[in-house]
């Protein structure tokens, strides 16, 4: 007999004592725990603490029968099994008992008792079955429990780390954007200390990284490679430390042999000035290149085309705009539409043609931004007492104000009321103020 029905409980009922221990002998060999009575309510009792695991049960029992019983131990203990013992004539009672009682098997008087064992045994070892199936069941709740208790841990660890990191990060852009701004700042003091050397260049690196910018905005460049192009802008002239500020205001070709070997060598010491630093690599390479020009005549290197580098080509455009209105390049200063006329002439020779098409636009971006002695404000920012920068327009064309006009609070009612009603902010240029 298999190990696993030998702490099974079994559980007789029969009216006839004679059945009873017949049951009883015939069991006895059996490795099964016993208990009988011929009482149907006893039974019933000593379910509740014995607790078997199979009832074995006469049909025909005076106070209750037993589909009665069986279906009051469906109620009280539903996980035995359940077997009928019934003559052939109770046929319609065993029916009664199957549907009430819930019975698993049901057996005929007399009965063969090696089948009376092997039916035992099958129900048992379903028992078994059973009772595995369900602690099986109980312990994957259990760990399905346990396994939600991790997630749900794991869920808490997972945001409080989120939410850890997204400080962290929210910090080192604060940390970044500070870094790049104490370095942008940098770069202009630099700028500015090298225009300190020669009076005569004041505000000229700033025109130009502001023209350069826009040139490379224009040209709908990458974020990065624009600030390169703006950083350029402000050290282009870095190699020229040293020299006298009158070479710097003469053309090229006026300068005596030895000046001029200077200047033509001041972008290859820009580079070189600019190499230990990382971060200015681009920059400095753009710097080396911005006196080269498309039809390789340039110098340092001969350059010609797209093997200069696109922030030189837009550097030089840049470069020059200022330069001829500030009479370095030429015999004398050019204005605005003569200086444009001269860049076009230069086209695919000295600058990049696509630059070219660009800077109109750039310029009239250019005209937009303030100056160093100005600000730009909406209409409603406007406060009685504050002085007109520059003559201001309608969005028709029609001069409403004129430059170095003091606003006076009727002045500034009207800008407002008529930005209300115009749905169209003006842009109006004052001097800068004092704080």
């Amino acid at each position: 007999m298999s190990s696993e029905l030998r702490e099974h409980a079994v559980l007789i009922i029969d009216d006839e004592p004679n059945v009873l221990n017949a049951l009883r002998r015939t069991l006895r060999s059996e490795p099964y725990r016993l208990e009988s009575t011929t009482d149907p309510l006893k039974a019933l009792e000593i379910a509740k603490t014995f607790e078997p695991d199979l009832v074995l049960c006469d049909m025909r029992m005076p106070g209750l029968n037993g589909a009665e019983v069986f279906a009051a131990l469906s109620r009280s203990n539903p996980k035995c099994t359940k077997i009928l013992l019934t003559g052939y004539a109770d046929m319609r009672s065993t029916i009664a008992a199957i549907n009430q009682g819930q019975i698993d098997r049901y057996m005929t008087k007399p009965w063969n008792d090696d089948d009376l064992k092997q039916t035992l045994q099958q129900q048992l070892r379903l028992v078994a079955l059973r009772n595995e199936r369900d602690l099986l069941a109980q312990r994957l709740t259990a760990k399905v429990k346990d396994l939600n208790a991790l997630n749900a841990d794991l869920d808490q660890r997972v945001a409080a780390r989120t939410q850890e990191l997204y400080q962290t990060n929210l910090f080192l852009e604060q940390a970044f954007g500070e870094l790049s701004a104490q370095f942008m700042n940098a770069v202009k003091v630099f700028s500015n200390l090298i225009e300190m050397s020669a009076p005569g260049m004041a505000g000229h690196h700033r025109r130009v990284a502001d023209l350069a910018r826009l040139l490379a905005l224009e040209l709908d460049l990458p974020d990065a490679e624009v600030r390169d192009i703006y950083i350029a802008g402000l050290l282009h002239d870095v190699g020229k430390a040293g020299l006298s500020e009158h070479v710097f205001q003469r053309a090229l070709p006026e300068l005596e042999p030895g000046l001029r070997a200077a200047m033509i060598k001041h972008p290859m010491r820009g580079q070189a000035a600019l190499l230990p630093l990382p971060e200015l690599n681009n920059a400095a390479l753009y710097i080396r290149q911005h006196h080269e020009r498309v039809d390789g005549q340039g110098f340092p290197d001969g350059l010609v085309g797209d093997e200069i580098s696109r922030g030189a080509r837009i550097l030089a455009v840049a470069e020059d705009w200022d330069e001829l209105q500030l009479g370095w390049l030429l015999s004398r200063k050019l204005n605005p539409p003569e200086a444009m006329e001269h860049l076009l002439s230069g086209a695919g020779k000295r600058y990049d043609t696509a630059v070219l098409a660009a800077l109109p636009a750039a310029l009239a971006r250019l005209e937009d931004y303030p100056a160093d002695h100005e600000e730009l404000l909406d209409s409603q920012a406007l406060v009685p007492g504050m002085v007109l920068s520059r003559d201001l327009y309608n969005r028709d064309g029609l001069m409403l104000i004129c430059k170095g006009t003091v606003l006076n609070s009727k002045m500034t009612l009207h800008l407002q009321r008529q930005h209300a009603a115009d749905g169209q902010a003006l842009k109006v240029y004052c001097k800068r103020r004092l704080h």
